[in-house]
């Protein structure tokens, strides 16, 4: 009679257990449909902007080539002063991580 009763639960959970694992697979599927329905608005909405940031750029980038043809010594002096000022921060930065030397007593 308990055995019974025993083996009657066990099914009880297992046709439970099964009903959870339909609903949370259904659940699965909505929310990713879901995700996945927000993403495409969400490139299509970015699509325009994307378009006009390139074109914005590509354009910026030839004015900067056709100054840079046009006055090369500027070009040139810019650059030089860029790269002197990188090196000037790096020297900077790098001697302010650096521990300062520590005096060593021989006594």
């Amino acid at each position: 009679m308990a055995s019974t009763d025993v083996q009657s639960q066990i099914s009880a959970l297992r046709a439970e257990i099964a009903a959870l694992q339909k609903d949370l697979g259904e659940r699965g599927t909505e929310a990713y449909e879901t995700i996945r329905d927000r993403a495409g608005n969400a490139v299509e909405a970015a699509r325009p902007a994307v378009r006009s940031a390139t074109k914005y750029v590509r354009n910026e980038g030839a004015a900067v080539a056709q100054a840079a043809r046009e006055h090369p010594a500027a070009l040139s002096t810019v650059v030089l002063t860029a790269g002197l000022a990188g090196v000037v921060i790096g020297y900077l930065l790098g001697s302010l991580e650096s521990e300062p030397p520590r005096r060593q007593r021989w006594f």
